[in-house]
């Protein structure tokens, strides 16, 4: 190959087509907008933003781009040699579980692999000159400088050819020659190419030659490297090899999914445990609400209130699972007083049910702690990779028909196939755990992947229920989900014992007179039970009410300073003789009224502890209603999971770009630094850094030579020394 061509003449000579391509593929280079084309080329030359590029490969293109690699300046019928023909030819590496040529993703065994045709060859080769990672020319194409140093010395595990190579015929006479001891040493080498051995350097000759390594060394089938390392040669490995390039083949495809089952049974299932998972965020927030949880000094809640709001929600690690949602849903969030449920909460309440469980499964992927290691640190910083196993995991069952089982260790081959440079294997715990989250949500269901997964509208969501059943054991039950008006009315006037679509709620003393305090009257309560029961009331019911309601209010509390109003003479001398009176600081005013020396609420609390049931009223003798309840002051941050900002639009970049005028080599902007230099004039230079980002400065040219300007910062920030390539912009500025 000439090597005329650069990666700079290639994006010089793109259409706006192929450069908005290029863009959407590598959006690192459109964000944020490149100045120039020469400012994006150098940009896509930084080992960064190849490096991400070469991330983005399935198993087969990163196969391909290592054979590139590998093999240096080579042509496509050459790299079939390597990839293909040998590969086919050597069917004893593959298993027997081998699929033809073009299995679909959803037929054949679950980890089936076919070997890649021509096709699949050229595909990946004109995907990888789309990324502008392969650079074509003539009949050949080659790698970009940037991404060979990123993929290392030996792609392929071929180290170089040695100084003075010997052909294929000259590799098989020296391993004739050298016997079949030195078999073994090789093959150890044959796929990793360096190794450690003792005085490599060793002077050595076929005749003094002792062991299978100085026979190697004698023959040049071994290079030392030094004192104590050893490689083999490029040309002897792939003598060994017979032309292969890899050890083991590897499909253009995924491992296919299994067939699917009928979708319905699995949809209706998964519909049941998103109805669930509704249900039961409400019962943790309820939970929250009556108990304010302490929050750690060191981030987090405290275990013990944790264990309690989750007693009627769920146990383990699917209990830890709901509060890091509700966290990351902005749900709850901590204040100085603890744990509360925030604005963003009530509102979540009122949304549709279908709004409540999208707000849940994006909670769910911006979660930042990792899966199967979630607990109660929920301030505690952890690794992003925690979002991205669960985003990952999302995508491949997208990738899946509804009803399709799915196996854990199947979606981990898919990953790790899509993703060959991570560590996918040593992240199979994590992504076992993100598959049984995936349960919960209802994204999975019965074993098999269920509609919710990219359900963009409402599946059919039941419709709200206006009414409820009350039953002889003073109990409520919802007969599906309930109006947020009508769930909260049941929630002040009964206590939960079990959530679900068919929560269970039970009426006590205690959770009537709740609803007393928050203003409601015995008339009320009756007829709201009239109006909401599906069948008569209870007469226990009633009986409960009416004990309820005669003895609240036998006492009450004026909130001027405080006034205690008793109805009862043997209660007021009961009250005076108490231990509570001294603390009180309780004194008679008449027959039935006491003043008290403590706030209207401190003196509700002590008489409500000795067993009375006081009523709040105000200066006029009304009763109080009941306050707002308290909630955390978060920022809104505008819901879980978005992204921080908006991306660059490729097209727009590209069509930006097309409009710059070009030049063909740098004279131009040479001309402009020669001359400030000569007249000693102050430019604003604008480059890119070797990380890949854009910088301006005034500065002034000192030396310009050898591709490269030495200047002076304005203000004595020092000398910087730029390579005059990575220069995209510099104009004078006044002095």
């Amino acid at each position: 190959m000439s090597g005329t061509i650069t990666l700079a003449s290639v994006i010089r000579g793109m259409d706006t087509d192929a450069m908005t391509q290029l863009l959407s593929l590598r959006p690192d280079l459109a964000s944020p907008p490149p100045r120039s084309l020469a400012e994006m080329a150098e940009r896509a030359s930084t080992q960064a933003s190849v490096r991400a590029a070469l991330d983005g490969l399935d198993s087969w293109q990163y196969r391909v781009v290592l054979a590139i690699a590998a093999l240096g300046d080579v042509s496509r019928d050459d790299l079939a040699g390597h990839l293909l023909d040998a590969a086919s030819g050597d069917r004893t590496t593959a298993t027997a579980e081998q699929t033809t040529e073009g299995a679909g993703e959803h037929s054949g065994t679950p980890h089936s692999v076919g070997l890649p045709s021509r096709r699949d060859l050229d595909e990946a080769v004109d995907h990888l000159e789309d990324l502008a990672l392969v650079l074509p020319e003539e009949d050949q194409f080659h790698l970009v400088s940037a991404a060979a140093s990123v993929l290392g010395p030996s792609p392929a595990g071929l180290a170089p050819e040695s100084g003075q190579p010997l052909t294929a015929a000259e590799v098989s006479e020296r391993l004739d020659a050298a016997g079949p001891t030195v078999l073994p040493v090789l093959h150890r080498l044959m796929w990793s190419p360096s190794g450690h051995v003792p005085h490599a350097r060793r002077a050595v000759s076929p005749e003094t030659a002792t062991s299978p390594i100085d026979l190697a060394l004698a023959h040049r089938l071994l290079h030392p490297v030094d004192d104590e390392t050893v490689v083999l040669p490029r040309e002897v490995s792939l003598v060994l090899r017979k032309g292969r390039l890899f050890q083991n083949p590897v499909s253009a495809r995924p491992p296919a999914w299994p067939s699917p089952h009928p979708a319905a049974r699995t949809d209706s299932a998964a519909l049941g445990t998103a109805l669930e998972a509704i249900s039961s965020m409400s019962a943790l927030l309820e939970a929250v609400e009556t108990i304010t949880p302490a929050r750690l000094a060191s981030g987090g809640m405290a275990k013990r209130d944790a264990t309690r709001a989750l007693a009627r929600v769920a146990h383990g690690d699917t209990g830890w699972w709901y509060l890091t949602v509700a966290v990351s849903a902005n749900l709850i969030a901590a204040d100085s007083r603890g744990w509360l449920p925030t604005t963003t909460a009530d509102k979540w309440r009122q949304d549709e049910l279908w709004t409540q469980w999208q707000v849940l499964r994006d909670a769910w992927l911006a979660i930042p702690q990792t899966p199967g290691e979630l607990s109660n640190t929920l301030d505690a910083p952890a690794p992003a990779t925690a979002r991205a196993w669960r985003q990952q995991v999302l995508n491949e069952l997208r990738t899946a028909e509804p009803g399709t089982p799915v196996d854990p260790e199947l979606v981990i081959a898919r990953i790790a196939w899509r993703h060959p440079v991570w560590p996918v294997l040593e992240a199979a715990p994590v992504l076992r755990a993100t598959t049984e989250e995936c349960q919960v949500l209802g994204l999975t269901a019965l074993g098999a992947r269920s509609g919710l997964v990219d359900a963009t509208e409402d599946p059919g969501m039941p419709q709200r229920q206006e009414s409820v059943i009350l039953q002889s054991d003073l109990t409520a039950v919802a007969p599906g989900p309930l109006t947020p008006a009508l769930a909260a009315d049941l929630a002040l006037l009964a206590d939960r014992e079990s959530t679900g679509v068919a929560g269970v709620r039970r009426f006590t003393r205690t959770s009537l007179r709740r609803a007393l305090d928050a203003g409601w009257s015995g008339d009320q309560v009756r007829e709201w039970w009239r109006l909401h029961s599906m069948s008569e009331v209870p007469q226990g019911l009633l009986v409960l009410l009416d004990d309820v309601v005669r003895d609240h209010g036998r006492v009450s509390v004026a909130a001027t300073g405080s006034v205690l109003e008793v109805d009862d003479p043997s209660l007021m001398e009961t009250l005076l003789r108490s231990s509570a009176a001294e603390g009180l600081g309780l004194r008679r005013l008449a027959p039935t009224v006491l003043a008290a020396q403590a706030d209207p609420d401190v003196v509700l609390a002590a008489l409500r502890d000795m067993g009375l049931s006081p009523v709040a009223r105000d200066a006029h003798g009304d009763i109080f209603n009941a306050p707002a309840p308290a909630r955390a002051r978060t920022a809104d941050h505008g819901g879980p999971g978005l992204p921080p900002g908006p991306l660059s639009d490729p097209k727009a970049v590209a069509e930006s770009l097309a409009s710059l005028p070009t030049f063909n080599d740098s004279r131009h902007l040479l001309a402009i630094l020669h001359r400030a230099q000569a007249d000693g004039t102050w430019l604003e230079v604008t480059w890119v850094r070797d990380d890949g980002t854009t910088t301006s400065e005034t500065l002034k040219v000192m030396a310009l030579a050898k591709g490269a300007m030495r200047c002076v910062r304005r203000g004595g920030g020092g000398i910087v020394i730029i390579p005059v390539p990575r220069v995209s912009a510099a104009r004078a500025v006044a002095q």
